[in-house]
């Protein structure tokens, strides 16, 4: 069976009149194994430790070319940038709990936003493409601190 994000990666490159390249296709496999929430540098050092030949540059380039292709979605959570997940597609159907003193990200399933969502389409007939749902606070470990 193929995979649906290779053949969306595939198209992109296609599309942008992009070869595939070793590094850039060990980066897509790579990125499409991971759970939750990376930063370039997290990547890196992940990488780094499997081919030390690959720099950071090419990196961000490449979770650009994901970002720009829909396969990856940056996440800026308050003064935090560069947040990388793999996109969920249609509704995302989960929201992201974070906190104020580590800095760590709990996602959470909340079946109620895409409910409430699909209701808001049809009440003001209007098509949304996506959403962010976040919460701020203070995680457990550092309340016990």
């Amino acid at each position: 069976m193929l995979n649906p994000i290779k053949i969306q990666y595939d198209n992109f490159l296609k599309a942008k009149k992009l070869k595939s390249s070793k590094r850039r296709d060990f980066i897509f496999d790579f990125v499409v194994q991971k759970n939750g929430h990376f930063t370039i540098d997290d990547l890196y050092r992940q990488i780094l430790a499997i081919d030390p030949l690959i720099g950071i540059a090419t990196i961000y380039r490449t979770a650009r070319l994901l970002v720009e292709s829909g396969i990856l979605t940056e996440h800026t959570f308050g003064e935090k940038k560069g947040f990388f997940e793999l996109t969920r597609h249609q509704f995302t159907n989960h929201g992201h709990l974070v906190c104020l003193k580590c800095g760590k990200i709990i996602e959470f399933q909340c079946n109620v936003i895409d409910d409430y969502q699909v209701r808001l389409e049809k009440k003001h007939r209007f098509k949304i493409n996506s959403h962010k749902f976040e919460i701020y606070g203070t995680c457990p470990d550092c309340l016990k601190k």
